[in-house]
């Protein structure tokens, strides 16, 4: 682990000022994946996500320098998020209250920082706090390290997921079950 490393939690207001440094990170970790992961793009799901009742932003950084992040935000009723789902999951899965689950959206890290405890800190401090059921995130399938790195800290793979945005690519569904939940049938 990093001795300097420094987290620090935002709110969608405080995080206004980091909106360019969030972006730049963004675009720096998925430079050669495409063109779902453009700028334009990103900016209007910050954009979007930032609005969420909910949402928090982690980062992490190292003497000043932005490191990595990660946010997300409780599912809304009606919420689009499990759109585009596929596969086999039990009855109830996709129901949301606003309540039940927390949508993890992004976790980048710098490269420089990767495998020294940064992505693993930046998780469990934005979960710490949570008093969701469970959480859910999506991994692309091609993204060993991450699906290696997810596996290990107790995430589940439930089905699959195409978003309907343009050029999105297909997605694992992950969940796991938060510490302040009865996890009975959630995960």
């Amino acid at each position: 682990m990093i001795t300097n490393l420094v987290l620090r939690a935002y709110d969608s207001d405080e995080a206004e000022r980091l909106v360019d440094e969030l972006v730049q990170l963004y675009l720096e970790v998925h430079s050669d994946e495409g063109e779902f992961y453009s700028e334009d793009r990103y900016r209007r799901q910050l954009g979007a996500h930032r609005e969420r009742p909910g949402w928090e932003l982690v980062t992490a950084s190292v003497d000043s320098v932005l490191v990595g992040y990660i946010y997300g935000f409780p599912l809304p009723p009606h919420t689009r998020w499990w759109e585009g789902l596929r596969g086999d999951t039990p009855s109830g899965f996709t129901d949301e209250d606003g309540q039940r689950t927390f949508a993890i959206s992004e976790l980048l890290v710098r490269a420089d920082w990767r495998r020294q405890g940064v992505a693993r800190t930046l998780h469990d401090r934005l979960l710490s706090g949570r008093t969701e059921k469970r959480a859910t995130l999506l991994v692309r399938p091609d993204n060993a390290i991450a699906r290696r790195a997810y596996d290990s800290w107790g995430w589940t793979q439930r089905a699959r997921l195409r978003p309907g945005w343009e050029n999105a690519p297909e997605f694992i569904v992950l969940t796991t079950a938060l510490p302040s939940a009865n996890t009975q049938g959630l995960r």
